[in-house]
């Protein structure tokens, strides 16, 4: 979904709001970042485009679904983040080498034996 098909409409959409933090969840995924924003980054941004949200009102957002499906519960111990699901703590999981290099063989013996027409 692309930012401006999320930018009509003032009011409350759950599916618009929905489009908001798959495009953010996509950017993240896109820069290699984690899969969190700050609170006033995204009430900011969802106020940016119409949607009324605030301080008051975002833990009852999250929590209701679409959003639920998405998106973390927010953390009482940290409230000044959102994190989307799927979100990876410990970071990504390490190939064993004798795989990669297993790969990595396999790719050259394909390579060499290609006609390259050079």
């Amino acid at each position: 979904m692309r930012i401006d098909e999320v930018e009509s409409g003032n009011s409350l959409d759950p599916n618009k709001l929905m489009g908001l933090v798959n495009f953010l969840s996509g950017r993240a995924d896109d820069q290699n970042a984690q899969k969190q924003i700050s609170t006033d980054a995204f009430i900011s941004t969802a106020r940016s485009l119409g949607f009324p949200i605030s301080e008051k009102n975002i833990v009852s957002i999250v929590s209701q679904p679409p959003l639920d499906s998405v998106l973390e519960p927010m953390d009482s111990q940290n409230p000044r983040i959102i994190k989307y699901k799927g979100s990876a703590p410990n970071g990504p999981t390490e190939m064993p080498v004798n795989k990669a290099q297993d790969i990595v063989a396999a790719s050259a013996k394909q390579a060499a034996g290609k006609d390259r027409g050079v």
